[in-house]
């Protein structure tokens, strides 16, 4: 009985590895500078992250605090001190989010070029 051959894991091609470190220092770069723009109070940097952590902090927003803000009711912190935590928090979050969006569109993107050839073979001439 002779044994099938053992595939070897594949290595990850260079830009793979180069797009997790990325994606990974975008998100670790938003979560310092949340935290450092938190620690000091009000500072100019503030607009800058909430706009770099955008569409994925608006994601963030909809999707899941409104939801739970309506199923837990208001529970009534909007007007006190802001928590210092809360803009690293934001920014980090809504960094991972847009990661996540990236990676799903590349991953379209990948499935609509595979299938292409195939689709163009399946085409018939019109008359």
């Amino acid at each position: 009985m002779s044994r099938a051959p053992q595939s070897r894991p594949r290595p990850r091609p260079r830009c793979c590895r180069a797009a997790r470190i990325v994606a990974v220092a975008y998100v670790v770069a938003m979560i310092v500078g949340g935290l450092s723009a938190g620690a000091q109070g009000s500072t100019p940097a503030e607009p800058l992250l909430s706009w770099l952590s955008q569409p994925g902090l608006n994601v963030l927003y909809v999707f899941v605090l409104m939801p739970l803000a309506v199923m837990l009711g208001d529970l009534g912190g909007g007007g006190g001190d802001a928590v210092p935590y809360s803009l690293a928090l934001s920014c980090g979050l809504g960094a991972a989010v847009n990661v996540l969006l990236v990676w799903a569109a590349t991953c379209f993107v990948r499935a609509v070029a595979a299938d292409l050839p195939a689709c163009r073979k399946r085409r018939t001439a019109v008359r």
